[in-house]
C-alpha cells in the first residue's frame, strides 16, 4: 500500500514555533546575548516587585487569611442565596472569580519565577505557560457566560404557529446507518415515527446495504435508501440521500437517538425567522457513560458530554457560534444547498458543515432542551475512539478550506471562539507534562516555583478553593472539578498521540462509528489502553518514595516539597483511578433497563396484583409489588395510564416474592410502538442529572478505587466456584 505524505503549513507553522522555543532555550544555555539580556530583565523584574506582591518581610499572621476569607464568605452566601444560576448571582461569581484568577497570574509571573539558572528557569516558565493555558478556557467562557441565552421562551413562542397549523414546513427526518444492531435501529425508527407531525417523511440511510434492514423499514414503512459506496463516510450518506428527498427541513438523527413526540412542534418554529439556518438541540443519553460505569458510578454522576449541552453550547451560543454535533438537529435545505451540502472534507462533518452555514450570514442556534436522547459509547475502548475521531475532527479543521480563522462572513468574535474550541484539544498533551512533573524534579533538582508559605495561603488559596467551590456550580452541575480530572487523564495519552499524528498527516485517518448495542459476558481488562497510565503510575510512585524519604531525612523542608508531595499524592490516586475505568464490567444484554416507576397489574388465571415498575426496557421489566405472593411463572402485565397489556414470562424472584422479574411475550407492532412511546418519547421524559458537590465527588472517587476491583474479586470466586462444584 502507498502512502501519501505531504508537508501542511499548519503543521509546518506548529513545529516551527516548537523548534523556537527550543532555541531560545540553547541560546541562553550558551549565553547568546539577546536572549541572556532578555532573561535577565526578566530576573530584574522578579525583584522589583509591586508592593502588594512583595512577601519579604511578612510575618505569618491571621490577615494573610484574609482574602481566602473573604473570597469563600462571598462565594458561599452568593450560593446560598442563589441556589441556581441568576443574572446577579453569576456576574458575582464570575467577577469573584476573574478577579481572583488575575490576581494570581499576576503573582506568579512577578513574584514565582525561579530564573537562577537555564534549567530551572525553562521549567518555572514552562510550566507557569501550562497553567495558563489551562485557564484560557475558564476565562474566556466566563466572560461569554455573562450574555447567555435561553431559547425556551422563544420556543414557546414561535411553536404557537406551528400548532395553530400557521407555520407547517414539510420535514425529512433523515437516519444515517452504518452497521448498528437492528434493535438499535427499530427503536429509533419508531421513536421518530411517534413524532406529532403530520407533513414529515422518515429516511434510514444504510451505509451498510444490509438486507436485514431493507426488510425491517419495509415492515415499519419506513423509506429506505441505500448507495453503492460508502464514500466519505456520514456526511456523504446525508448529501446522497439530499438528492432523493424534497422537504424544506431536514431533520438528522444518529441511529440510536429516539426523539420526544415534541421534537418538531419545539424546533420547527424557529425557522419561520429566514435567517436561521441551523438549530441544535440539547442531546440526552439513555445509557451511562462507560467511566461512570466502570467506576461504580452511573446512578451517581452525568454522563461526560453532559457538560457540553448544558454548559458549553450555551457559552457559544451568546455569540452565535454554537456548534452542530451531528445528531438531534434541524436544517434548513435551501441554505444546506447553498453551501454545497454537508462538508465532506472532515470527520466532523456536523461541526464544518455549521461554521460554512455561518460565513454565509446564516445563524447556527441552540435550544437547551432535551428533546432526544441516545446511546453513551458501551465501553472503554468506543469512547476513548470516539473522543479520538473528535480531536482529529476538530483539528482537521486547520487544513482545510472551511477553517474559521479564514472564512470570510465570520466575525473576530466568532473566529475567537472557534480558536479556542481548536486550542482546548490541545490541553491533552500539556496534561502529561503535569502527570510528570514530579519526575523531573528529582532528574533535574529544580525548584520551578518560589513561593513563600505566606504566598501560598495569601494567593493560591482564594484562587484555587473559588474555582472548587464554582466550578460545578457554573457549569449547571453538570461535572464536578475532580470528576473532569479522572474524565481528561482516561483520554490523555490516546488524544495527545491522535494530534500529534493529525498534525503529521491530517487525512490519514478514516471515519470509525462508535459501536453500539453491544453486550459483554464477563470483565475486560484494556491492557493497550492501560498500559502507559501504569507506567506513570510506577513512575508516580517512585517518585513519592524519593520525595517522602528526602522529605524525612531533610532537617529544613522547603515549602516547594511540600507542594511536589501534595501533586504526586494527588496524580497517584487520579493514575489508579484512571487504570480501573479501563476495566470494563460485564454487560449482559444490549438493552437499555431504565428507571421508571409506572403503576401496573400483574394478571392471572386466579389473582390480580398491583405495583410498581422499577426498571424497564422494550423486552422486559423489573416490578415491586405491594403485597407477598407467589407469582406464578407467567401472566399478563397491564400498565394502567397507558392501558397496554402484555404477556409475560417471570425470568427472577427477588426476596420475599416481592421484587421479580418478567419478559414480555409475543410482542406485536403495535404493542412495541406502544412500549417505545412510554418508555422513550413523552415530553420531558429527560431530566437533568445534578453532579455532586466536590466534597461527595471526593469521597465517591475513593470508594470507586475499592469497588469495582472488589466486584471483579467476588465475580472470579463465584466462578471458582461454580466451576469447582
Amino acid at each position: 500500500m502507498h502512502l501519501q505524505f505531504r508537508f501542511y503549513s499548519t503543521t509546518i507553522i506548529i513545529f516551527l514555533l516548537i523548534s523556537s522555543l527550543i532555541a531560545i532555550f540553547f541560546g541562553w544555555i550558551n549565553a547568546q546575548e539577546t536572549i541572556f539580556s532578555f532573561f535577565h530583565f526578566l530576573s530584574l523584574q522578579q525583584k522589583n516587585l509591586f508592593l502588594w506582591l512583595n512577601f519579604s518581610n511578612v510575618q505569618f499572621s491571621i490577615t494573610l487569611f484574609l482574602p481566602l476569607i473573604i473570597s469563600i464568605l462571598v462565594i458561599q452566601f452568593t450560593l446560598i442565596l442563589s441556589p441556581k444560576q441568576k443574572k446577579w448571582s453569576r456576574i458575582i461569581i464570575i467577577f469573584t472569580s476573574l478577579f481572583l484568577m488575575i490576581r494570581y497570574f499576576l503573582w506568579r509571573w512577578q513574584s514565582t519565577l525561579n530564573l537562577t539558572n537555564p534549567v530551572n528557569t525553562i521549567f518555572s516558565i514552562g510550566i507557569f505557560l501550562i497553567e495558563l493555558a489551562f485557564i484560557i478556557s475558564p476565562f474566556w467562557q466566563s466572560i461569554l457566560m455573562l450574555n447567555i441565552k435561553n431559547r425556551k421562551s422563544q420556543a414557546d413562542t414561535m411553536s404557537e404557529a406551528v400548532k395553530q397549523g400557521i407555520y407547517y414546513p414539510t420535514v425529512d427526518i433523515l437516519i444515517p446507518s452504518y452497521n448498528e444492531p437492528l434493535e438499535v435501529i427499530k427503536r429509533t425508527i419508531v421513536g421518530c415515527q411517534a413524532i406529532e407531525y403530520n407533513y414529515k417523511k422518515i429516511y434510514l440511510l444504510d451505509d451498510g446495504n444490509r438486507e436485514e434492514i431493507r426488510q425491517l423499514c419495509e415492515q415499519l414503512k419506513c423509506y429506505y435508501i441505500s448507495r453503492e459506496n460508502s464514500i466519505h463516510a456520514k456526511a456523504g450518506n446525508l448529501n446522497h440521500a439530499l438528492s432523493q428527498t424534497n422537504g424544506e427541513l431536514i431533520v438528522v438523527f444518529d441511529a440510536d437517538f429516539i426523539p420526544t413526540t415534541n421534537f418538531l412542534t419545539r424546533t420547527v418554529g424557529f425557522f419561520q425567522d429566514i435567517k436561521i439556518g441551523l438549530l441544535q438541540t440539547y442531546q440526552s443519553f439513555y445509557s451511562h457513560d462507560p467511566i461512570a460505569r466502570n467506576l461504580g458510578l452511573d446512578d451517581k454522576i452525568p454522563t461526560e458530554v453532559e457538560i457540553f449541552s448544558r454548559y458549553y453550547q450555551l457559552v457559544r451560543d451568546s455569540i452565535n457560534t454554537a456548534l452542530c454535533y451531528g445528531s438531534s438537529f434541524v436544517i434548513r435545505r435551501q441554505s444546506l444547498e447553498k453551501i454545497g451540502g454537508f462538508v465532506i472534507n472532515s470527520l466532523s462533518e456536523d461541526y464544518h458543515t455549521g461554521i460554512k452555514l455561518a460565513s454565509e450570514n446564516y445563524q447556527v442556534i441552540y435550544l437547551k432542551e432535551s428533546l432526544s436522547a441516545g446511546l453513551s459509547a458501551e465501553n472503554i475502548f468506543g469512547h476513548i475512539r470516539q473522543r479520538k475521531r473528535w480531536a482529529r475532527g476538530t483539528i482537521q479543521t486547520l487544513f482545510i478550506a472551511e477553517n474559521p480563522l479564514k472564512l470570510k462572513g465570520l466575525k473576530w468574535w466568532q473566529k475567537l471562539a472557534h480558536l479556542e474550541g481548536i486550542f482546548q484539544w490541545f490541553i491533552s498533551p500539556l496534561r502529561l507534562i503535569l502527570l510528570l512533573l514530579p519526575l523531573i524534579y528529582i532528574f533535574f533538582q529544580i525548584s520551578p516555583i518560589k513561593s513563600s508559605f505566606e504566598e501560598t495561603i495569601s494567593f493560591f488559596l482564594p484562587f484555587y478553593f473559588v474555582q472548587l467551590l464554582t466550578f460545578s456550580w457554573l457549569n449547571f452541575y453538570s461535572r464536578s472539578a475532580l470528576l473532569a480530572d479522572i474524565y481528561n487523564v482516561v483520554t490523555a495519552i490516546p488524544i495527545s498521540v491522535e494530534i500529534f499524528q493529525t498534525l503529521l498527516n491530517p487525512f490519514l485517518s478514516i471515519f470509525k462509528v462508535t459501536p453500539k448495542g453491544i453486550k459483554n459476558d464477563n470483565y475486560y481488562f484494556n491492557w493497550n489502553l492501560a498500559s502507559p497510565l501504569i507506567f506513570i503510575l510506577v513512575i508516580n510512585l517512585m517518585t513519592l518514595f524519593y520525595l517522602g524519604k528526602e522529605f524525612i531525612m531533610s532537617e529544613n523542608n522547603s515549602f516547594g516539597l511540600t507542594i511536589f508531595i501534595f501533586w504526586n499524592v494527588y496524580n497517584l490516586i487520579i493514575l489508579l483511578l484512571s487504570i480501573i475505568v479501563m476495566l470494563d464490567i460485564p454487560k449482559l444484554d444490549g438493552y437499555q433497563w431504565l428507571k421508571m416507576r409506572k403503576k401496573i397489574r400483574i394478571i392471572t388465571n386466579e389473582y390480580i396484583w398491583e405495583g410498581l415498575t422499577n426498571n424497564i426496557c422494550e423486552i422486559g421489566a423489573e416490578i415491586s409489588l405491594n403485597s407477598l405472593q407467589i407469582i406464578p411463572p407467567e401472566g399478563k402485565i397491564e400498565f394502567i395510564k397507558e392501558g397496554l397489556l402484555l404477556e409475560f414470562k417471570t425470568v427472577k424472584n427477588y426476596s420475599n416474592n416481592k421484587n421479580i422479574k418478567v419478559i414480555f411475550k409475543d410482542i406485536n407492532l403495535l404493542q412495541y410502538r406502544q412500549l417505545i412511546i412510554m418508555i422513550f418519547c413523552p415530553p420531558n421524559r429527560w431530566s437533568y442529572q445534578q453532579t455532586p458537590r466536590e466534597l461527595m465527588s471526593f469521597l465517591l472517587l475513593i470508594q470507586s478505587l475499592f469497588v469495582t476491583p472488589l466486584k471483579l474479586i467476588k465475580s472470579k470466586l463465584i466462578k471458582e466456584r461454580i466451576h469447582g462444584s
